[in-house]
């Protein structure tokens, strides 16, 4: 659920230098881990692998905020 306020962060700090790409790994696992939903925890260490609860509402719903905020504005 740390992705909203990172990308609320970045849009503050530098709002030209961030698009939605930044969100691209997370929003491929809607299409993997639990189909439509995102992981409680990653792996901090690459491949970020899911672990935890397979569907957090809090993760998802912070996703879909931080992905529609960069879209709703035009960043990439």
């Amino acid at each position: 659920w740390w992705i909203g306020p990172y990308v609320a962060a970045w849009r503050r700090a530098a709002p030209e230098r961030i698009s939605a790409a930044v969100l691209r790994e997370l929003v491929l696992q809607l299409r993997t881990y639990g189909l439509g939903t995102v992981g409680e925890i990653f792996d901090g260490d690459p491949p970020h692998r899911p672990r935890g609860c397979p569907a957090q509402a809090w993760s998802v719903a912070q996703l879909l905020e931080a992905y529609l905020s960069l879209k709703g504005r035009g960043a990439g």
